[in-house]
């Protein structure tokens, strides 16, 4: 009856179990009165991975500060398993009996252009109007933390205060005459060192940005 007025507890979990998902974070905010066994539910649905095969433990951020699993089929809440309303509650997503975790099988994923798959790739320009059909990309279902969003697209990382450059360079990503010109430019090794070269990195950088499956790069 009084939902709005029940405490949340924030949860962060930090999946460790596979050096590529190493600090990669999920962070729910649940009402207080959620069972741990829906915790499990909720964290299996959000990372991709079956639920049971694996652990949830304590941890401060960094480490495991307790190596003792949650009990996942427990009805207590996570209130009563000592979770605090209003502060931070680190866990860690560990393998289970040392095996990792069963990624979850993504569906069909039939659409209604059947089996064709749309990406954002170089668009044809000339006397044509740009439409929302344009921009349409691939969907993939979540398959694990690194999995690309459900929108299809790809996002950068921040390296230290570098949102205003990102967001120029998805910007330009999102121009499809630039975008265009930029995958018609042809790179020369012999004349230029690729790792100085700035087309040539963006031109890279576009490339993953349009079939990348990881949600960020």
């Amino acid at each position: 009856e009084c939902a709005a007025e029940e405490p949340r507890v924030l949860c962060i979990i930090q999946d460790t179990t596979n050096s590529k998902t190493v600090n990669e974070r999920v962070t729910l905010n649940l009402p207080a009165s959620t069972p741990l066994k829906r915790l499990f539910e909720d964290v299996a649905a959000k990372v991709g991975y079956i639920n049971g095969s694996f652990d949830l433990m304590w941890g401060n951020g960094d480490s495991v500060t307790d190596t003792t699993p949650i009990d996942q089929n427990s009805d207590k809440t996570i209130l009563d398993a000592g979770f605090e309303p209003g502060k931070k509650n680190f866990l860690h997503l560990t393998d289970k009996d040392g095996e990792q975790p069963h990624i979850m099988q993504e569906g069909s994923g039939s659409t209604e252009d059947g089996a064709q798959e749309r990406f954002i790739g170089p668009l044809p320009r000339e006397g044509s109007i740009g439409c929302a059909n344009d921009y349409v990309s691939q969907s993939y279902s979540y398959s694990s933390v690194l999995s690309k969003s459900e929108t299809g697209y790809v996002g950068l990382v921040n390296q230290a205060m570098t949102c205003y450059l990102n967001s120029l360079l998805q910007t330009l990503f999102m121009t499809p005459e630039f975008r265009n010109a930029l995958y018609k430019w042809e790179f020369e090794e012999s004349e230029e060192d690729p790792e100085r070269s700035i087309p040539y990195q963006l031109q890279r950088l576009f490339v993953l940005l349009q079939t990348s499956k990881k949600r960020a790069i």
